[in-house]
């Protein structure tokens, strides 16, 4: 073997470890404040519960057959704490459905009348958030969720929205909230 084809080769040996090393450097990164990069725990934070059970002060730990964190109202001339309703976390619910890429992980808070108080995606990794940005986090499309009950169809383009170019995440959402809350539902509620 010639000197230049044993440096073409050690080149090309270094340029694919250098690629391989970028790739796993990279995979699953996300480019902004939107929902998580990883899975390594649930990325529930005390500012993202109490964003999804509005009016509630503190919570248990994360707790359960169905897991949820139990959210407390505090009275405070006497300290009392009443339980006002669950946080929980979609993924916690299974089978969880897969969106385009991946499973999308969604907060969802509920009152003990059994509505969703407000909803969070919390994780997602799709290929279309680099050229789409984050569409979940888009106006108005958590928002959505809020009010809805268990008994409820959450059916795309009757009463949930989809997005353009992004039908089978949406739908698996959808989903994914709607049975997180009715295993909420039969577990606590019923």
């Amino acid at each position: 073997m010639s000197t230049q084809q044993s440096i073409h080769s050690w080149l090309k040996t270094l340029l694919s470890t250098g690629l391989l090393v970028l790739v796993i450097l990279f995979n699953g990164a996300t480019f902004n404040g939107g929902a998580q990069a990883a899975r390594s725990k649930d990325h529930t934070t005390l500012r993202l519960l109490k964003e999804v059970v509005p009016g509630a002060d503190s919570f248990s730990e994360k707790e359960g057959e169905v897991p949820v964190y139990k959210a407390y109202k505090t009275d405070s001339d006497t300290g009392e704490q009443t339980l006002i309703g669950y946080a929980f976390v979609s993924a916690d619910t299974h089978p969880e459905p897969s969106g385009y890429s991946s499973e999308i992980d969604s907060l969802i808070g509920m009152d003990l009348d059994g509505n969703i108080t407000g909803l969070k995606v919390i994780y997602y990794k799709e290929s279309l958030r680099h050229t789409w940005g984050d569409f979940f986090a888009w106006d108005g499309y958590e928002e959505q969720f809020v009010g809805k009950r268990a008994e409820q169809r959450f059916q795309i383009g009757n009463d949930i929205d989809g997005i353009v170019k992004a039908t089978i995440s949406v739908k698996a959402m959808a989903r994914g909230v709607r049975q997180s809350i009715r295993a909420v539902t039969l577990e606590y509620l019923r």
